[in-house]
């Protein structure tokens, strides 16, 4: 009787500190969320100032590629492969930010040089690049439909990005732990089985970052981070029915 008392207040302590950890990660991602919106704002008013609003679609593109780094506020949210919660291990965090670390400065290399290439295109008209392409806009930030499909798809790309190359691996270094290497490689091996699963995730980011910020900014404050714990949740329980399944065969 003592026994199964003593298991009682140990599992009611287990979910007590779960929900603790809950909702600390949620409060996380919504601080993060609110950092980056207040930075897209800033950035929307300067580019207002300078006449060049179109060019604030390319800036919102770019906020998608730091989705890794915010991510791993939600690994207490993961369910091992004995349907457990994952706790919060302070050098599993450590482990990871130098992972996602590697990819962020990859994410901000690639952001950069797209940001360079736009502006030389659109708005320096005396540059190489716009010479080369015979790029002449009538004004500055004089911005096409086919720009805002291009910076739509490429946001589409950068979150498709953030999660194979982010997310995933980080989600699987937590749950089997094959290596720097090799959590890669299953990561990539996991977005090649699923790739339809994965281009329908990175839209549904991609569309809760730039809809939001281009026509109800304060929208961006709920969707962003629902979709990305949503996500997130999805993947770990897709990434451990293709374990299980795999096991089985």
């Amino acid at each position: 009787m003592t026994k199964l008392w003593v298991n009682i207040v140990l599992e009611s302590l287990r979910l007590s500190r779960f929900l603790g950890e809950k909702m600390v990660s949620y409060g996380l991602v919504f601080f993060a969320s609110l950092v980056i919106f207040s930075i897209s704002q800033v950035i929307q008013f300067y580019l207002i100032t300078y006449n060049l609003p179109t060019m604030y679609i390319s800036f919102c593109a770019g906020f998608i590629l730091f989705i890794p780094l915010i991510s791993l506020f939600l690994h207490p949210l993961l369910v091992n492969k004995e349907g457990n919660r994952e706790t919060f291990h302070f050098n599993a965090l450590l482990a990871n930010i130098g992972l996602v670390s590697v990819v962020q400065l990859l994410c901000f290399l690639i952001w950069m040089t797209d940001a360079i290439a736009l502006y030389s295109l659109y708005v320096d008209q005396e540059s190489f690049l716009a010479k080369v392409f015979d790029i002449k806009t009538q004004a500055r930030g004089d911005m096409t439909f086919e720009f805002y499909c291009f910076n739509f798809i490429l946001a589409w790309l950068f979150a498709l990005l953030s999660m194979v190359v982010g997310v995933l691996p980080c989600l699987v270094a937590r749950l089997d732990n094959y290596g720097v290497v090799g959590d890669f490689v299953a990561a990539f091996s996991f977005s090649k089985k699923h790739k339809a699963l994965m281009c329908l995730y990175a839209l549904l980011i991609t569309s809760s970052v730039l809809l939001p910020l281009l026509y109800s900014k304060y929208l961006f404050l709920v969707l962003f981070p629902s979709a990305l714990i949503w996500v997130f949740v999805c993947l770990n329980k897709k990434y451990l029915q293709s374990q299980y399944l795999q096991l089985v065969t």
